[in-house]
């Protein structure tokens, strides 16, 4: 960026930069220029500015935790294709308080689902429906980066070398992607659950913390497996033992479990072992024994024993019980612990007391991905008799239907995720970049959970999603143009 450039003309090169995904690049300097620019927010609009620069700061300010008012867009114009886009955009990232922001959402997702592609370029056409189908805010940041490029390319004006740039680094985290896949395969293979374990799902599948998503893999492998033990497959007399042999947390312990529990818990004791030895040997000394032991595997056991018992004796509790246990149940905030300690630039002690706080953050997070799995695997959970889910304790306690009970879960569901973007711009606790991997993980509930269970029974949509990000590089001599339907989006 010029150093003479004013704040104003930065702004939009910053959002470039995050659509692109090329901004961690430049992140004390874009840090640096946001600060001062939202000081002086008020000499920094103008009455003369239009909608979609006005769109784009309030993007840009709230990614890097500055509250701009949601009071500053002016009257929305239905034929401001390009506003109404970057305004459909930012209400995704509206708060509690904001209801302006839902009216905004309603208005622009109205009429950029009328245009039918004569009123602008087939070029932004196809990314207003990409957006429409997935908004920006819910898709994970690789992907709208791969998207991005090929929309940027094909702009009459555009940065070629900042393109080439995007391209190479999108190329470079492919290959980077790939080799931890490698590391992981062949950590799963080793450990050999799968061959020994068959009613377990057998799958696994940014350069920067690396070790934090490996970390973080091999606990959501371990977890799903847990899950799947508990859910469907030991008795309860079964889950019991288990849970108490993850409360003595001891290798001993397992000699009172059936032979294929065995595996699973010891697959687990010395896989955080070997973590914990990973981290020592990176100076960081008892950093995962009390923040994985305890806070995870054992309050999960006592969670996954509460809802077997439910489903065992066909017990549908009240809907706000049944909340209490099945959003912590989904373990994303213990999915985000197992790469917060993989993380260098982090004050270790400051983040072991924040996240034992149980931020608000977090609680929305579960809340959110459990409303939304509640919601795509209701009837397959009924059909197999497993009556305490989300939409059914809410028919059963309020005398409602299925569509009626769906329709207040995905209202709570988009209030938990504006506490969650309240949060983000708010709390000051930790640094910012932990804070966006809480964000982050929730990207990944729309991919999986948009059309169903994505994540239990990944369709053909999923399957060409993974193989495009990992196995296609973007190619540098040409051009990139796709052309997809809206579901392989």
């Amino acid at each position: 960026m010029c150093p003479h450039s004013s704040d104003k003309e930065k702004i939009p090169i910053v959002h470039l930069l995050i659509s692109l995904a090329i901004a961690h690049y430049f992140e004390s300097e874009i840090e640096e220029i946001l600060h001062h620019a939202f000081q002086n927010l008020d000499d920094l609009i103008s009455e003369k500015d239009d909608l979609e620069t006005i769109a784009i700061m309030f993007k840009v300010f709230r990614l890097y935790g500055h509250k701009m008012s949601c009071g500053k867009f002016k009257q929305i114009l239905a034929h401001d294709v390009r506003g109404m886009l970057q305004l459909y955009e930012s209400a995704h990232l509206g708060l509690p308080s904001e209801d302006i922001m839902d009216e905004a959402l309603t208005f622009t997702r109205h009429h950029l689902g009328l245009l039918t592609g004569q009123e602008t370029s087939p070029n932004l056409f196809e990314q207003i429906q990409r957006t429409l189908y997935r908004a920006r805010y819910h898709n994970i940041e690789i992907m709208v980066a791969q998207q991005y490029i090929s929309f940027y390319g094909q702009e009459k004006v555009h940065d070629k070398m900042l393109l080439k740039f995007a391209k190479l680094n999108f190329n470079f985290c492919q290959m980077h992607y790939t080799k931890e896949l490698k590391i992981m395969t062949k950590w799963w293979k080793e450990i050999g659950m799968a061959p020994k374990l068959s009613y377990i799902r057998d799958r696994i599948v940014e350069p920067r913390y690396s070790l934090a998503r490996i970390h973080a893999t091999k606990f959501s492998m371990l977890v799903t497996a847990l899950d799947d033990t508990c859910d469907a497959y030991a008795t309860l007399r079964e889950v019991i033992s288990l849970h108490d042999a993850f409360q003595s947390w001891d290798l001993g312990a397992m000699e009172e479990l059936p032979s294929y529990m065995r595996i699973l818990y010891q697959n687990m004791l010395e896989t955080v072992e070997d973590i914990d030895r990973e981290m020592k040997a990176r100076g960081k000394f008892g950093s995962l024994q009390p923040t994985i032991d305890e806070t995870n595997y054992k309050s999960l056991m006592i969670l996954y024993l509460a809802t077997s018992k439910w489903a065992r004796a066909g017990h549908v509790p009240t809907f706000e019980d049944y909340m209490e246990v099945g959003s912590s149940a989904s373990g994303l905030h213990d999915f985000a612990a197992y790469g917060y300690i993989s993380m260098d630039d982090c004050d270790q002690k400051q983040l072991n007391e924040w996240f034992n706080s149980t931020p608000k953050i977090f609680e929305a997070l579960n809340t959110v991905f459990r409303l939304r799995n509640d919601i795509v695997t209701f009837e397959q959970e009924m059909n197999r008799g497993e009556v305490a889910n989300g939409v059914n304790c809410y028919m059963e306690q309020h005398g409602v239907t299925k569509e009626a009970a769906v329709d207040v879960l995905r209202k709570m569901e988009r209030e938990n995720y504006k506490i969650m973007m309240e949060e983000f711009v708010s709390s000051k606790a930790v640094p910012r970049q932990i804070l966006v991997r809480a964000v982050n993980t929730a990207r990944v509930i729309d991919l999986f959970y948009k059309e169903g269970d994505g994540f239990g029974h990944p369709d053909q949509k999923i399957k060409d999603i993974l193989t495009s990000l990992f196995l296609h590089p973007i190619p540098l001599s040409k051009l990139m143009k796709v052309r997809v339907n809206l579901g392989d989006i």
